[in-house]
């Protein structure tokens, strides 16, 4: 049996922003993910069903999508159950997300549906029914972060990682071919299909999609609804142009209030450099924060939004989807990591001016795999010596290089006072990223020192496993015994955080043999 493990704090892991870090420590400016975690397990009374649900014209035609993703006849009829629910209002969501990627995109994708599962779980059973919802971000043309992903191949010991297709530039990933972007894939899931019942369907499901003219983005919804089967999971597409077409409303309000979004986007991203944190969305972010479809592509729209085009070719930026996301499904919680956390705690005061309400975001699970017996980064007792040395070196270029930065400002004139504040808030940064630096380096010399280390332990090149391994790449070595395992830890995670203690969870696999 797969088991899961409780490991350090994450307010320790110097792997993660300051801010993401002070949001589990309960720093009131940010507003404390405890107490977020807190309202949304609270029963509340049936609400308003969300405008999605009451647009008969989308809810139609992404039924009867899904209805032919989902693995089996049980879950079709589950489908039609809960969606009468969610028309009805007796029947709230809990919301995570991820684009599409190699092998079903990095393993935290894993993390955030198991954690998005387990949060529906607990708060249906405190009163609410409560169902998962995934956004697949298939409209998103981020090819080299689609591509990202790595795999250790057992019987190869290589890692092995995709080519991207020639074709790959400026279009949507999930409008792309499965049978262009999916070929290495499936032929290493084959090369595992025998494993187990898990590896097989999803050999299956990439061999159907490769012959039979699926997209790539499809193929990904298909294989996570496999993954999740039992557990109620629901899948939208970022790329449907009937759900951005119901999200008409949204994005008007949105238009006519771009000034307002950029102003108040901007001055919180300002508002969070002075506290010492990073403004996650920048200035060209921020002025393409609507897109129009064309021909599998996505064009930003800088110009004068008077007149909008055809609402169905919309697509949101990272400024405006998690409003048009919200808008559209009214979710009980939001299911974040911390490059989320950034941007959503950057957004505040934009959904304050659209009196779009902010419902409670949840943390994601944090873990590592690894084999029996290997220890990994993953102690109860503090800090490590390591940790430590590397905080003081970090501490120490902080100090010096605020000292250098606060001179340069004086002698370019700047108000003494001023020199002083610009450089403390600019070198509380750069020890933060000097920290992360110099961890991960370290983790990379101790590695190379062990007598037998496991390659895939924090994946290619150093990089935390969880972002750089593929999610199939677990799933197809572990099978659904693996899911079990994620979706137990996702809810001692929740339980854990809401005493306050957030921490990383180990979940111990078989060792990997060569097949």
């Amino acid at each position: 049996m797969i088991l899961h493990q409780a490991g350090p704090e994450l307010v320790r892991d110097q792997d993660f922003s300051l801010l993401f870090r002070d949001w589990l420590a309960g720093r009131a400016v940010l507003g404390p993910a405890v107490p977020d975690l807190g309202r949304f397990l609270s029963p509340v009374a049936e609400r308003t069903p969300a405008p999605a649900w009451g647009n008969a014209r989308w809810r139609a035609s992404w039924m009867a999508e899904l209805a032919e993703d989902l693995p089996d006849e049980e879950s079709r009829q589950r489908l039609a159950e809960n969606v009468e629910r969610l028309i009805a209002g007796a029947t709230d969501l809990v919301i995570t997300g991820q684009q599409p990627g190699f092998l079903g995109g990095p393993l935290y994708t894993l993390f955030k549906v198991a954690t998005a599962v387990a949060a529906a779980v607990a708060r249906s059973a405190g009163g609410r029914p409560t169902l998962p919802l995934f956004w697949s971000a298939d409209d998103d043309d981020d090819w080299r972060e689609a591509l990202e992903p790595w795999l250790w191949d057992p019987r190869r010991r290589a890692f092995l990682h995709a080519q991207p297709p020639a074709e790959a530039t400026g279009n949507m990933v999930g409008a792309a071919p499965a049978a262009v972007w999916g070929v290495a894939d499936g032929h290493w899931l084959d090369e595992q299909a025998e494993r187990h019942p898990l590896a097989a369907d999803l050999a299956a499901l990439w061999v159907a999609a490769i012959w039979g003219g699926t997209s790539w983005g499809r193929l990904q919804r298909r294989a996570l609804l496999r993954v999740f089967r039992g557990t109620g999971l629901l899948v939208v597409s970022g790329n449907d142009p009937a759900l951005h077409a119901a999200a008409a409303p949204c994005y008007e309000r949105l238009a006519a209030g771009r000034d307002v979004l950029l102003r108040r986007a901007h001055g919180r991203g300002e508002e969070l450099s002075s506290l010492g944190y990073h403004a996650q969305i920048q200035a060209p972010s921020l002025e393409r924060f609507l897109y129009v479809e064309e021909n599998g592509r996505r064009l930003a729209l800088t110009e004068d939004l008077e007149t909008l085009p055809v609402t169905s070719l919309l697509r949101p930026g990272v400024a405006a989807r998690s409003l048009v996301q919200d808008w559209l499904f009214r979710p009980a919680g939001v299911v974040v990591g911390p490059g989320e956390l950034a941007y959503l705690k950057q957004l505040e005061p934009v959904y304050e001016s659209f009196a779009v309400p902010r419902c409670p975001l949840l943390p994601r699970l944090f873990g590592q795999l690894a084999p029996p017996g290997v220890e990994i980064l993953l102690e109860e007792s503090g800090p490590a010596p390591e940790d430590q040395a590397v905080a003081a070196t970090a501490s120490q270029i902080a100090v010096t290089a605020r000292a250098s930065l606060a001179e340069a400002l004086s002698e370019l004139g700047t108000e003494p006072e001023r020199a002083a504040e610009l450089a403390s808030h600019q070198a509380a940064r750069w020890q933060q990223a000097a920290s992360t630096l110099l961890a991960r380096e370290m983790r990379r010399a101790s590695a190379r020192r062990g007598p037998e280390p496991v390659p895939w332990l924090n994946g290619p090149r150093g990089q935390r496993q969880e972002r750089i391994l593929a999610s199939h790449w677990a799933t197809a070595l572990w099978g659904d015994e693996l899911v079990g395992a994620l979706l137990r830890a996702a809810a001692a995670h929740l339980g854990a955080g809401r005493a306050g203690t957030w921490r990383e969870y180990r979940i111990v696999v078989p060792a990997l043999m060569a097949g």
